[in-house]
């Protein structure tokens, strides 16, 4: 009996926590002996294949005592009091909030570096903009005041039925006519002569 209570946790439809107490109350009350070996010459211990069982068969060894059964020669681990029992769930339970202090404290620095990633990206954002907007004004463009893509680098009107690369470039520009291309060119000129009047 205590060979196939021993391994019993093996058929998914027995839960260990029962199979354990089993195995404490054929041990304990019903004094089975731990050193029986099955026909392929096996301890019960040997078949035990859950934690919760094996633990069953310590906490049997520190109730029974040493003298009660040759231990070593039934392969049963080292004796395990309630003492330790509860040393060992403690233990387990400093472990798990350590996990989550760990767990806590690495998801606020991922918060904190995706924060700074982020503002990182908005400065380069404004960055690039105040020098896109410095080289219209040197270009003589007014700043840009539409964040639409088809927009006239010249007149700033949107280009309803165009998309940007339907419209026409000059340079670094995009423009909605062949107007604002002649206008914008003209005024390039001029501010070219004038330089080098200066």
């Amino acid at each position: 009996p205590l060979h196939y209570a021993a391994e019993s946790t093996s058929n998914a439809d027995v839960d260990p926590a029962t199979a354990a107490s089993v195995v404490l109350l054929l041990l304990v009350r019903g004094r089975a002996n731990p050193c029986s070996v099955d026909a392929r010459n096996r301890v019960p211990y040997f078949l035990a294949s859950h934690d919760k069982v094996r633990e069953a068969f310590r906490r049997a060894r520190a109730e029974l005592g040493e003298d009660c059964w040759p231990w070593d020669t039934a392969k049963v681990g080292p004796a395990l009091t309630e003492d330790d029992v509860v040393a060992k769930k403690e233990k387990a339970a400093e472990k798990k909030r350590r996990q989550r202090v760990r767990q806590k404290e690495k998801k606020a620095r991922e918060k904190a570096e995706a924060e700074g990633m982020e503002q990182r990206k908005r400065q380069e954002e404004e960055k690039r903009k105040q020098e896109d907007d410095a080289k219209r004004i040197r270009d003589g463009l007014a700043p840009k005041k539409s964040t639409a893509t088809n927009v006239c680098d010249f007149c700033q009107g949107v280009c309803k039925c165009k998309r940007r690369n339907q419209m026409l470039q000059r340079l670094d520009y995009v423009y909605c006519s062949s107007e604002c291309v002649q206008k914008h060119k003209r005024e390039l000129m001029a501010q070219a002569a004038l330089s080098r009047f200066c």
